[in-house]
């Protein structure tokens, strides 16, 4: 992997869910526990390459996030998309907010890289190509993890994560909402 390469995210941190969902993540995810990445909710990515952060970066993700408030939400139902098993919040509208103002401060890079995208807030657990996989999946997740739901969660924080030489992600830095 080239410098040019390496890639980072903006995301918020759905730290309460890893006690719960840590054994579906290394079953279904393992890959993405394997290279450092926790639960979370994206807000934007891909976001600038890994190598183009900086102080003016960080100052302005600062500025930007610190007028959001904090705010608790609950990772309620496991849902799909035909790649992905994964949790909705609830209520999902403060991580749209959170998106709308990634969308206006860096138009240049829309969520996903496709401008017309629609960002659906969501805590993946598990992923798969094939569509059969997931459907099971889902299955044995609402059953297995439903009852255990849903995770309470607060938001306090926006985290740049950033990926590594070795392929590996990292927390680079945080943001806190209402600029604690």
């Amino acid at each position: 992997m080239t410098d040019a390469d390496r890639r980072s995210a903006l995301v918020v941190v759905a730290a309460e869910a890893e006690r719960v969902v840590g054994d579906w993540r290394l079953r279904y995810q393992s890959e993405a526990v394997e290279r450092g990445l926790p639960p979370h909710l994206t807000i934007l990515f891909p976001f600038v390459r890994a190598t183009e952060i900086d102080d003016d970066l960080l100052t302005e993700l600062r500025r930007l996030y610190a007028p959001s408030r904090p705010f608790a939400y609950e990772l309620a139902t496991v849902e799909s998309f035909p790649d992905a098993a994964w949790l909705a919040p609830v209520p999902a509208e403060p991580f749209h907010a959170l998106v709308e103002i990634a969308r206006e401060a860096f138009p240049e890079l829309p969520p996903y890289g496709d401008p017309g995208h629609v960002v659906v807030p969501h805590c993946t657990i598990g992923t798969d190509d094939d569509p059969d996989r997931v459907e099971l999946m889902v299955r044995e997740l609402r059953e297995n993890l439903g009852p255990r739901l849903p995770i309470r969660c607060r938001a306090d924080e926006l985290v740049l994560l950033g990926e590594e030489p070795g392929g590996t992600w990292a927390r680079r830095e945080a943001f806190p909402l209402g600029g604690a």
